[in-house]
C-alpha cells in the first residue's frame, strides 16, 4: 500500500497530483515517490509552476545559458527527459490545460534573494508575471482545473516553508493547501532532508528505485552534476541521495500535520538503507 487514499481496489483510475515550482524540483524532492507510483501502476500527474528561467547554471559547457532566454527551453527539455526516465506521461505547466484550446497562462520564475530575516524572498527584479507575485486565487483556480481534469486522490507539494523558502515554492504550497481545503483532497508535504527532526507520516525507501531517480537527475544538466553517489547543485552544494523520502500529511488547509501515520517500509519494497 502507498497512500491510504489509494487503497480502494475499485478505484484504480485515481491519480496522484504533484505540484512543483521549477524543473528539477520534482526529481530532487519526489523522484522516489514518482518512480514508486509508476512501478506500482498508479497514475502520476505533475504540474510545474514555472520553466525555471531565472535559475543558476552549473559550471561547464551549459553555463552560457544562464540569464538568457534559451535557458527556459533547455530546462523544459531536461524536465521532459526526466519524466521519460521516471515513466511519468502526464505533465503540464501551470496555466496549461489539455481541455482548453486557449493560449496557456505562463508564470515566470521569480528568482530569489536572501531577505533581512535570513529567509528567501523574490528577487528585486522579479517580472510582473512571476509566480510568487501572481494572485493566490488565480493559481488555486489553475490547480482546481487540473484536479477537475485528472481526478486525483492525493495532492503532493512542499511544506509551508517551501522547503528552503524559495518564494515560488511557498506560492505552490499555499495554492496546494488552498486547493486541498476547497476539495477535501489530502495534501502530503515533502519533509526537507535538511530537517531530519521533522516527523514524517510516509517514508518512501529510495533503494528500489535509486538508479531510476539517478537517471532522471542526470537529465537536469543545467542544474546539477552527479559525482558518483553525490549530487552537486549549481550553487556548489553537495549531498548524497537520501535513503528515504519523507512526507507529512497536512491537516485541512494544508498547514499543520495530522496525526495519521502510515509506514511504507514494507518488506516488498524496503531494501537496504543506503546513504
Amino acid at each position: 500500500m502507498l497512500f491510504p487514499e489509494l487503497s480502494d481496489p475499485a478505484r484504480t483510475d485515481q491519480a496522484v497530483l504533484l505540484l512543483h515550482a521549477h524543473p528539477d524540483d520534482e526529481t530532487l524532492a519526489t523522484g522516489g515517490l514518482m518512480a514508486r507510483l509508476v512501478a506500482d501502476g498508479y497514475s502520476v500527474v505533475l504540474v510545474t509552476g514555472t520553466r525555471g528561467e531565472r535559475g543558476e547554471v552549473v559550471p561547464g559547457p551549459l553555463k552560457h545559458l544562464e540569464g538568457t532566454p534559451e535557458l527556459a527551453a533547455a530546462r523544459v527539455a531536461e524536465l521532459a527527459g526526466a519524466m521519460r526516465e521516471l515513466g511519468v506521461t502526464d505533465h503540464r505547466f501551470l496555466g496549461e490545460s489539455v481541455d482548453d484550446a486557449a493560449a496557456p497562462r505562463v508564470y515566470s520564475d521569480s528568482g530569489m534573494q536572501w531577505g533581512p530575516a535570513g529567509t528567501a524572498i523574490a528577487a528585486d527584479d522579479a517580472p510582473v508575471d512571476a509566480l510568487s507575485l501572481a494572485s493566490l486565487d488565480e493559481v488555486v483556480d489553475e490547480i482546481l482545473r487540473v484536479i477537475d481534469e485528472t481526478g486525483p486522490a492525493v495532492l503532493v507539494s512542499y511544506d509551508e516553508k517551501g522547503g528552503y523558502g524559495h518564494p515560488d515554492h511557498v506560492r505552490m504550497h499555499d495554492a496546494a493547501a488552498a486547493a486541498s481545503s476547497q476539495t477535501g483532497l489530502p495534501l502530503y508535504m515533502v519533509v526537507p532532508q535538511a530537517e531530519p527532526s521533522q516527523v514524517g507520516d510516509l517514508e518512501i525507501p529510495l533503494e528500489p528505485h535509486r538508479h531510476t531517480v539517478m537517471r532522471a537527475l542526470a537529465q537536469h544538466q543545467t542544474q546539477l552534476t552527479l559525482d558518483g553517489e553525490d549530487i552537486v547543485l549549481s550553487g556548489g552544494q553537495r549531498h548524497t541521495l537520501a535513503a528515504f523520502e519523507r512526507y507529512r500529511l497536512a491537516a485541512t488547509g494544508g498547514t499543520e500535520s495530522s496525526s495519521v501515520s502510515v509506514s511504507l517500509r514494507d518488506p516488498e519494497h524496503s531494501g537496504p538503507a543506503v546513504h
